[in-house]
Formats: structure tokens, sequence, C-alpha cells
């Protein structure tokens, strides 16, 4: 699974070399293919055992002590953040996915999807259990305020990810900048959602 998810976080869904994956994990293509069908099958079990990863880190380390919205979504970007930093392969490989068009029809299968979709509704419940929203402005709903502010993050993102030409170690070596500039999108939003 290591060896895969490096090869795809190296050079994306259509260029990697199943021969290369195998190679670097030391079995046979038989072996490969014995427990995932195809290379498809093999990207989507990727992707599951990183959102897996993932969501077993953030139930380890995500006690929201604070009831303000931004405020858990800045703990929570940090601790996303943390385990890209620890996981740099996890990391390219989600970052990848991310941009690449390739991925599209293969994060659409429905294996990923319903696990992607439960890890999700889990940690999305822990998220919002106890959000004051009382300090919504009026008539400003929270689905919106999310909606906005993850439009905000991902643009961010996307723009930290271009500035290091998509390298992870560069990123993760600049990636306090990333932090600064989402604590100032966060204050902004903060102001315009808040009475």
């Amino acid at each position: 699974m290591r060896a895969a998810i490096a090869e795809f976080g190296r050079v994306g869904y259509a260029a990697a070399s199943t021969n290369e994956i195998v190679k670097n994990a030391k079995v046979s293509k038989g072996l490969l293919f014995h427990h995932f069908t195809n290379k498809e099958k093999l990207y989507a079990a990727c992707q599951i055992h990183v959102m897996e990863q993932y969501g077993q880190f953030m139930a380890q380390r995500i006690h929201f002590t604070s009831t303000d919205l931004f405020d858990r979504i800045l703990q929570a970007l940090r601790i996303k953040m943390e385990f890209g930093c620890k996981n740099p392969e996890f990391l390219a490989l989600t970052n990848r996915a991310r941009y690449a068009e390739d991925s599209d029809t293969i994060l659409k299968n429905p294996e990923s999807d319903e696990a992607i979709m439960q890890a999700m509704q889990r940690y999305m419940a822990a998220f919002f259990d106890g959000v004051d929203t009382t300090r919504f402005r009026d008539g400003l709903e929270l689905a919106k305020v999310m909606d906005y502010t993850g439009l905000a993050m991902e643009a961010s993102w996307t723009r930290f990810s271009h500035r290091h030409g998509n390298d992870t170690e560069a990123m993760i070596a600049d990636i306090d900048s990333y932090f600064a500039e989402a604590e100032e999108i966060l204050s902004l939003l903060k102001c315009g959602a808040y009475r």
C-alpha cells in the first residue's frame, strides 16, 4: 500500500506504473493483482487507506474545547497539516488527486465513495457538536458559512500548492506561511459571519 501511495503521489494515477509499485513493494505483479483486480481498485484502496488513517489520526487528536466555529476550523486545519507533515506520501497523494483530471472518474468509485462518506460523517458529527451559532448574523445559516469558508480555504490551499509547484517537501517546509494566511482568512470570515 505504501509503495502504491508513493507512486500515485509522485506521478499521479495515469502515469503511475504498477511495475514500479511491485518493484518498490518487493512483491510480484501477480500478488498485486490477486489483492487488487486492477490499477483503479488499487488507487481506490489507497484513497480509502489514507482517509482511514487520517480519520484515526484526527480522532486521537481532536478535542474541541472552543465552541467557536472558526477556532475549530483552524484547529482541524492544524491537525490535518500535522498528519500531512508526518505522512508526506499521503499529502502528495491527496494533493495530486485534488488537482488531477484523470483521478475524477477513479474517485467516483462506489467502494471508495462509501468508505470516504462514512469517515466524513463521523468526523463532521464530532466537529459540529457544540458549535455556538448564536453569534451568527441574523438569517445566516451554518451550512452557508461552512460552504463559503470551505471555498476560501480551498482557494488558499490551491494557491499555496501552486506557489510551491505541488512539491510536497517545499510545502511542508513553508507550512507556517500557509497557516498565517489561513488565520487571516478565517479572521476576515469571522468578522463577516458574526454580529
